[in-house]
């Protein structure tokens, strides 16, 4: 037998805006074997992952000891809407303060209602909980909502009330149930709600997800554990991504960082990944990606999930070049496709566009470089189709691309808007073509994936719209990436050294000279420099073409690593399986004595002095974690513990790290969430709620 029959392999997956990318990986030896690269199914991932698992070649499905994936799904979904309906009960809180604060939007739901209970800041009840308005509550509204989650004022110092609400719940509904105290224990009400109801509009969403994977897994005959990156990098068995989906949220951007930390084993980097829809930028400290106190943000939605502390630039290779007022160039942030790989595909894009060449230079108009195409098929019965003209504008793309100057002119109207398209765009019924900086590397020389000839012919009517001179003008649409990307990498940094009291903008004429001149721009009078001491770890496909200019501009080094356009897919099994439990301790005065409480994992214990109680609150949070994270897959985790001080609380955090179980004798048949949905997540982590 030789060596390659005895590897121990594991395969990595990263769904990304544009791209799902696969590998194929040699544990020990860090070696890439195979990858794929396909594009990502955007109405359902999962689609796309089986599309990649199956190029991957695979011969002994038996030496696959770990599968590991990373994706945009919970991101995604939350952007696009595709979350379901959450109702979301509130114990304990104040409704005239919530309202004149303006905080319900934060809620994330539209759902929500307000009940009696809750607890005080020391830990005591409030008020006793109103259950039978709970359970009024549900009877109500069981029909409206696909789950329910449940906050209660200071949960963390005593979740009884949340467990009572559920028990309430769950006998009046069959309707999964998420607690706030249970994804993290930050005394933010608000945070802690929103965490709560965002949750619980992504569990049914993971689980048809993971049922797919895990489908796909069983039809290449492959039975090793199955891992998905958390927001921090870490992994987490899949039953548990489908009980906590939120903690998911920026598993792409974390997965690229914990990807190029494995190939450089550099301790402290700066990770940037370049896609095609976005540019995220990660910092990895003493060989960890580094996490954001603040919990991750989604839009509008504030949450207390640690999540990668990740900068993201709105440009990408496939991002948008548009021409807006006084003829000035703009790239992104839309994502379209390249007019070089649809043209590739679709011929009839390559003859519009000659036909247009020997019409008259004044004749064109930028509409003539948009095509719209429809992205997959639809019935004319699909709920999305509300009108008359959504279900013309689909059949008439039926027969392939067609530019957006001829749908104005058959449709009789004058700007894009009136086609009233935006739903069926958002739901991925129908997709937009456009120039990008995809089609300008074609055009230069570059690349030479698609089709060359029709990315050169686009850029020079679209220049002459400009009277502009194609290689100039490539030039510094090129160049402005870079800029963009450098800028945003200096922001970043300054930031996060001044603990976020800089503001996220370069907000006034001098400082935006001073970052202009410092990032190279041409001055005869005055010269600056940036020096960063980071290496700069470019990854993704178009690293080697703008990354190396950005580290440039910092005077920092540059590392491409092997691999660089699939580094985000080995990302995803290349991290280490991490828990966290956390006890709160504080001090409280009775009438005739001083004591300590501490509370772990919802019980309470009661100490008559400090050093007894801080004795406890690190034994049992060690043990804790140690038990979790062996259950959640680590191979011999290490334990750490620390102790922050919050006002008047102590927390006691304990952290068990370890490599990922592997093994090629897991079934990995996903099995339905039991009636209580996430009641009985184990881990309790340093977040907030």
């Amino acid at each position: 037998m030789n060596n390659e029959e005895l590897a121990d392999l594991v395969v990595g997956i990263d769904t990304g805006g544009t791209h799902t990318d696969a590998v194929l990986l040699d544990y020990d030896t860090r070696q890439v074997l195979a990858s794929a690269k396909t594009l990502t199914t955007r109405d359902d991932l999962a689609r796309g992952v089986t599309h990649a698992l199956r190029q991957l070649p695979i011969a002994t499905p038996s030496q696959v000891k770990l599968v590991g994936i990373s994706s945009t799904l919970a991101t995604n979904s939350i952007a696009e809407g595709k979350t379901r309906r959450v109702g979301l009960l509130l114990i304990g809180y104040d409704p005239d303060l919530v309202a004149t604060c303006g905080l319900e939007h934060k809620l994330w739901t539209p759902c929500f209602e307000y009940f009696r209970g809750g607890h005080t800041p020391s830990g005591a009840e409030q008020e006793p909980l109103d259950e039978a308005g709970v359970r009024q509550w549900v009877r109500e509204h069981r029909c409206e909502v696909d789950a329910v989650a449940i906050s209660s004022y200071f949960s963390p110092l005593d979740p009884s009330h949340e467990l009572q609400a559920r028990e309430a719940v769950l006998e009046e509904s069959s309707l999964p149930v998420v607690l706030g105290h249970e994804l993290s224990t930050k005394l933010d009400s608000v945070k802690r709600a929103a965490t709560a109801s965002l949750n619980a509009s992504l569990v049914a969403v993971m689980t048809e997800f993971m049922q797919a994977v895990t489908r796909a897994l069983e039809e290449r005959g492959i039975c090793a554990p199955l891992m998905v990156v958390k927001g921090d990098g870490s992994l987490m068995a899949y039953t548990e991504a489908v009980r906590k989906p939120v903690e998911t949220i920026l598993s792409g951007p974390a997965a690229s960082a914990v990807g190029g930390n494995f190939f450089t084993g550099l301790r402290d980097a700066l990770v940037i990944d370049m896609g095609g829809t976005t540019t995220d930028i990660a910092l990895v400290k003493d060989g960890r990606v580094a996490v954001s106190d603040e919990g991750a943000h989604v839009g509008r939605v504030e949450t207390s999930v640690p999540a990668a502390r990740v900068t993201t630039v709105c440009v990408g290779c496939d991002s948008r070049i548009a021409l807006v007022e006084g003829d000035e160039t703009v790239v992104g942030p839309e994502r379209v496709v390249p007019l070089c790989r649809l043209a590739e595909v679709s011929p009839s894009v390559g003859r519009r566009l000659r036909r247009l060449e020997r019409a008259l230079p004044a004749s064109r108009r930028p509409t003539d470089f948009e095509f719209w195409l429809r992205a997959r098929n639809v019935g004319d019965d699909h709920p999305l189709l509300t009108n008359e003209r959504h279900r013309r504008l689909v059949d008439r793309l039926g027969g392939g691309p067609v530019s957006l100057t001829e749908l104005l002119q058959e449709f009789g109207v004058f700007h894009p808007m009136q086609l009233q398209a935006e739903t069926l765009f958002r739901q991925g019924i129908l997709e937009v073509a456009a120039l990008t900086p995809t089609d300008l590397l074609h055009a230069n020389g570059t690349l030479e994936l698609w089709d060359v000839a029709v990315a050169r012919l686009a850029v020079r009517m679209f220049c002459e719209l400009q009277n502009q001179d194609p290689s100039a003008w490539m030039r510094r649409v090129l160049e402005g990436i870079g800029s963009s990307v450098a800028e945003r990498l200096v922001v970043f940094l300054a930031r996060y050294a001044s603990s976020d009291a800089l503001p996220d903008q370069i907000d006034d004429v001098w400082a935006r000279w001073l970052v202009e001149r410092g990032l190279g721009d041409d001055d005869p009078y005055l010269s600056l420099a940036f020096r960063c001491p980071f290496p700069v770890v470019g990854i993704g496909a178009p690293a080697d073409v703008f990354l190396e200019q950005v580290a440039q501009r910092l005077g920092a080094r540059f590392v491409l690593p092997p691999c660089h356009h699939v580094s985000n897919a080995v990302g995803a099994v290349a991290g280490s399986v991490m828990v966290n439990k956390e006890a709160i301790l504080y001090e409280q005065q009775t009438e005739d004595r001083r004591i300590y409480r501490v509370h772990v994992d919802g019980r309470v214990r009661q100490f008559g002095a400090a050093d007894e109680a801080h004795r406890y609150a690190r034994h049992v949070v060690a043990e804790a974690a140690l038990t979790a994270a062996l259950s959640a897959g680590a191979v011999d985790p290490q334990v750490d513990t620390q102790v922050t001080a919050e006002g008047s609380l102590q927390r006691v955090l304990a952290r068990a790290v370890g490599s990922p179980t592997l093994s090629s004798d897991v079934m990995v048949s996903f099995r339905p969430l039991a009636k209580r949905g996430s009641d009985r997540v184990q881990e309790r982590r340093q977040e907030g709620i």
